[in-house]
C-alpha cells in the first residue's frame, strides 16, 4: 500500500491506496499561511496510523519542489519537506509539484483510455496516444506539468514546468507585475487572485473570482477583463506548443474548468495559425488527481 499526500493551498488531502484505488483519505485545511513551519507535523499526523500498512510515501505539494527543499513561493519559505517526512515515518518518500501530479494522472488516464478503445488503429500502424501531454491548471495561481515523449519533465531545483511564469501578451499592452519579480506572467493576468484583483477595483468592493463568474459577467468591463485573460491563456498555449510541439494540452482548475473560461479559450487556441493550435481537452480525473498522480509517479519511480 501506498500512502498519498496532496498539499495544497486550500487544503490538505491524504490518502491510503491499494492496487491504484483509494480505501481510505482524510482532509484537512491547509497550514500553508499560517502555521508552515509544522507542515510536516500535521502530514505525519494526519497518516500516522497508515504507516504499518504502507510501503511508500507518494507527496504532491504546491510550490517549487525540488530534491532536497519545497520552495512555498507564494509563503517565501523553503522547507526539507521530503527529508523531514523520512525520518519520521521511518518509509521512502518521493515528492513532486501538484500539477506535475495531475499532469501524470492525466496522462495516465489518457493511456488507459487509448489502449481500451483503440487497438484497431494501433494495428492500422497509427498511434493510440501521444507521448507528450501538458496539462494547465487555471485556480488561485496557474500552475502546470510537462509529460515529453512518455516521461514527466522534472528538474532538480523543481523550477520547471511552472507554466504560470511564461510571460504572455497582454492584449490593452499594460505591465503587470507578478510576484516571482517578472512583468506579464500568464498567472500574473489570467489566475483567480488576478482577475479577482482586477475586478475588485472596477466594482470598486472586493469580490472573490468565484463571485465574479456567479455575479459580474454582465458587467461590460469585467467582459473584457476575462477576454483578456482567457487570451492570456492562449498565449499561453501557443508558447507551449512551440516549445514541446504537443497536440493535445488539458485545461482545467477552479477557473480553467468554468464554462466561460474554458469555451473561449478554445475559441481563441482554434483561431491561431494551424502550426500553433492544439486539441484543448478538460480533465478526465477529478478532485483526487493529485493523489492518484502522485501514488502513480511513487509506483513508476
Amino acid at each position: 500500500m501506498i500512502i498519498a499526500i496532496d498539499v495544497g493551498g486550500t487544503k490538505i488531502s491524504a490518502a491510503l491506496i491499494a492496487d491504484d484505488k483509494i480505501i481510505e483519505q482524510r482532509k484537512i485545511a491547509s497550514v500553508i499561511h499560517h502555521d508552515l513551519g509544522k507542515l510536516s507535523h500535521y502530514l505525519i499526523q494526519l497518516c500516522q496510523d497508515w504507516v504499518a500498512q504502507a510501503t511508500a510515501v507518494a507527496v504532491a505539494c504546491t510550490g517549487q519542489v525540488g530534491d532536497k527543499y519545497v520552495n512555498f513561493l507564494s509563503a517565501k519559505q523553503k522547507l526539507p519537506l521530503k527529508s523531514q517526512l523520512e525520518a519520521a515515518l521511518n518509509l521512502p518518500v518521493t515528492i513532486i509539484n501538484d500539477a506535475a501530479a495531475a499532469a501524470w494522472a492525466e496522462y495516465h488516464a489518457m493511456k488507459t483510455s487509448a489502449k481500451e478503445g483503440t487497438r484497431t488503429l494501433r494495428n492500422n500502424g497509427g498511434s493510440a496516444c501521444d507521448d507528450t501531454l501538458v496539462y494547465i491548471t487555471v485556480s488561485t495561481g496557474i500552475g502546470g506539468g510537462m509529460i515529453q515523449n512518455g516521461q514527466l519533465v522534472t528538474s532538480a531545483d523543481g523550477f520547471c514546468a511552472h507554466l504560470g511564469h511564461v510571460s504572455v501578451q497582454h492584449e490593452n499592452q499594460q505591465s503587470i507585475q507578478c510576484h516571482c519579480g517578472r512583468v506579464n506572467c500568464a498567472e500574473a493576468i489570467a489566475s483567480g487572485t488576478a482577475i479577482a484583483k482586477q475586478a475588485s477595483l472596477i466594482l470598486a468592493k472586493n469580490v472573490s473570482c468565484q463571485e465574479v463568474f456567479e455575479h459580474h459577467l454582465a458587467v461590460s468591463e469585467i467582459a473584457v477583463l476575462i477576454e483578456h485573460a482567457t487570451s492570456a491563456v492562449c498565449d499561453l498555449i501557443a508558447n507551449i506548443k512551440a516549445v514541446t510541439g504537443t497536440k493535445q494540452v488539458i485545461l482545467g482548475g477552479s477557473v480553467g474548468s468554468s464554462a466561460v473560461f474554458y469555451s473561449q479559450v478554445v475559441a481563441k487556441v482554434a483561431d491561431l495559425p494551424e502550426i500553433y493550435q492544439v486539441k484543448v481537452l478538460p480533465p478526465k480525473m477529478g478532485a483526487d488527481a493529485d493523489l492518484i498522480g502522485a501514488m502513480l509517479y511513487c509506483k513508476n519511480n
